[in-house]
């Protein structure tokens, strides 16, 4: 399997991995400090055996929505779109959007395979972003580069990307839905449906 066929699917199993922490988050931590806890502690949850499937779902689906900046990276994902979206439809797509990501990365668990998250360095990239870099290390294949985008609100650190191999998971999905949008004649309600349908199976 090349490189590239990797991408999507690793970059789905360790967004889940950071978020999979127990532990309180410190109030003087760095966001190196905040990756590097979360996927340690990720990691020794799913590959304890005697966590089911529903508790780790469960967990995923609190926690996801409490690392990310979930409504941020909604909006960075509708991009242009988010202008000529009515207040009802922002709403109502923010709220999909979170179910939607959760239900897709939460499916991805069962792909565990002893990877390992090593934490490389972080840079500063704005007054208060970070980009936390990593490297997936797998048992058999190269390792994957993953790298972290966080915010940082006041003390309060948020993931609001994940890029694998320099690919950017909020790109990648803003460029998903877009397609979607455009080829309904930019009415967002396409996307909205498309979503809804999604979110019930």
């Amino acid at each position: 399997m090349t490189r590239n066929a990797l991408t999507r699917p690793l970059a789905m199993l360790f967004m889940a991995f950071a978020l999979f922490a127990t532990a309180p988050a410190m109030s003087a931590e760095t966001p190196k400090q905040m990756v590097e806890r979360l996927g340690g502690t990720a990691v020794a949850i799913l590959a304890d055996p005697d966590v089911e499937a529903e508790e780790r779902t469960r967990k995923f689906a609190d926690l996801f929505s409490r690392g990310f900046d979930l409504p941020l990276v909604a909006r960075i994902v509708l991009g242009r779109y988010w202008r000529v979206a009515t207040p009802e439809q922002k709403a109502e797509y923010v709220s999909l959007f979170e179910d939607y990501v959760i239900n897709t990365y939460a499916n991805r668990l069962n792909s565990y395979a002893g990877q390992t998250l090593r934490i490389t360095g972080a840079n500063p990239i704005s007054d208060n972003e970070t980009m936390v870099s990593s490297m997936i290390e797998q048992p058999k294949g190269e390792p994957v580069k993953v790298d972290w985008r966080v915010l940082d609100r006041g003390g309060e650190l948020k993931i609001v990307d994940v890029l694998v191999e320099g690919v950017s998971m909020a790109i990648s999905q803003r460029s998903e839905f877009g397609a979607v949008i455009a080829n309904n004649g930019g009415d967002v309600e396409a996307l909205l449906v498309r979503l809804r349908a999604q979110n019930s199976r």
